[in-house]
């Protein structure tokens, strides 16, 4: 099957590592993979690195960000799927998710869209939420496929993605090698290391987390922030004048993550609103302790919304310093929760899993198109594959 992933710029985040981790498997498959972003990045090398093609469409971030026009974007997308002629398209956020949506419309291509954490929720700015429930209302009718990440995703959209057009695929990412998982009892003695891996930018919370941390500064820990943005700034001054000794870090952005989360006791994620948080479920494979605050999202991953032993901990601001000094107090109780995480991981949120269950979406689109084996070209003609 030859399959074109649209998202809108090839840089760090969730949506980007959904689409790497993917396009891996399904290149491991046998596919003919082509990935198209607005602009390059760190997302783009890693796909290219595991056999997808990847190209660019300038267009598409320019619109986005007030260089350029809708229509410019939607012109040169549908051009460059219509050259490469996939069986199905499939969509990544908002912005890009629509385009490929409306462009493969025109081409009579088959589409699926994910959507990576409704930007409609309650915690985003009420303008936000209103031209984001708008475009998403436009997406659903113009695609084939939403596929959401959590059954409180779907439910959240039950007004936006008609029931028919709605498919439920959690995050999956593929397995680590040995180095780096975690070892057992590796933090016996020294501070509890915690690691945070976001962009610095909404809805992510690193200026909270450090707020929230100051309360148990007696305690021997240790913070890194992995991760760039327009935050990091003001997130280093807040560290700076609250913890004189050193113990907060800011390590950028590392193409090590999962060796460096292997050399931490805890993955933390403090945020407004989440799909399905990818950083966490890193830290679940890597066997660490992991830690965040209560979203629809995260209890899915640990298990909470399940008849199933929790696979991580749930907290707010006034409980994430009891935590942590428990934690500096009971070692072994990290390894506890680090064990439960790998193993909620194995048995739920592999790479394969979720790529069989987006082949089946993909075939759901593909039925739901007349003109099989037939494009239209961008003029509006069409031709035989």
């Amino acid at each position: 099957m030859r399959i074109s992933h649209v998202i809108t710029k090839g840089d760090v985040g969730g949506a980007q590592t959904n689409v790497v981790e993917l396009a891996s498997a399904q290149v491991r498959a046998g596919d003919d993979v082509v990935v198209t972003a607005g602009s390059d990045g760190p997302a783009l090398e890693r796909a290219a690195a595991a056999g997808a093609r990847v190209e660019l469409v300038p267009e598409v971030v320019a619109a986005r960000e007030g260089g350029g026009s809708l229509r410019s974007a939607y012109g040169a997308l549908a051009a460059r799927l219509g050259d490469i002629a996939p069986d199905v398209v499939h969509g990544h956020s908002s912005h890009a998710g629509l385009l490929a949506r409306a462009a493969s419309r025109r081409l009579g291509l088959p589409s699926v869209y994910t959507a990576h954490g409704w930007p409609f929720q309650p915690g985003a700015p009420w303008r936000q939420r209103v031209s984001s429930y708008a475009g998403e209302t436009v997406g659903a009718w113009l695609g084939d496929v939403v596929i959401c990440l959590t059954e409180s995703e779907a439910r959240a959209a039950r007004w936006v993605v008609p029931s028919s057009r709605m498919r439920i695929v959690p995050n999956g990412i593929a397995d680590v090698s040995a180095d780096e998982l975690r070892p057992s009892g590796r933090s016996a003695d020294g501070p509890v290391r915690l690691v945070m891996v976001a962009r610095f930018a909404p809805p992510k919370q690193q200026a909270a987390l450090l707020q929230a941390l100051a309360d148990v500064a007696d305690v021997a820990w240790e913070l890194t922030f992995v991760g760039e943005g327009p935050g990091r700034t003001a997130c280093e001054q807040i560290a700076a004048a609250r913890f004189g000794d050193g113990r907060v870090s800011f390590a950028g952005h590392r193409d090590d993550v999962p060796a460096l989360l292997a050399r931490h006791d805890v993955a933390v994620l403090w945020s407004g609103y989440e799909g399905m948080p990818m950083a966490l479920l890193e830290g679940m494979r890597a066997g660490l302790c992991c830690l965040a605050n209560d979203l629809p999202g995260v209890r899915v991953l640990f298990g909470t919304d399940h008849d199933l032993e929790p696979a991580g901990v749930i907290a707010d601001a006034d409980g994430l310093p009891e935590l942590v000094r428990r934690w500096a107090d009971d070692r072994d109780d990290l390894d506890r929760w680090g064990q439960r995480a790998r193993q909620r991981y194995l048995d739920a949120f592999t790479a394969d899993a979720m790529a069989a269950a987006v082949r089946q979406a993909y075939d759901d689109a593909i039925a739901r198109r007349p003109l099989i084996g037939r494009r239209r070209g961008p003029g509006g003609g069409t031709s035989a594959r």
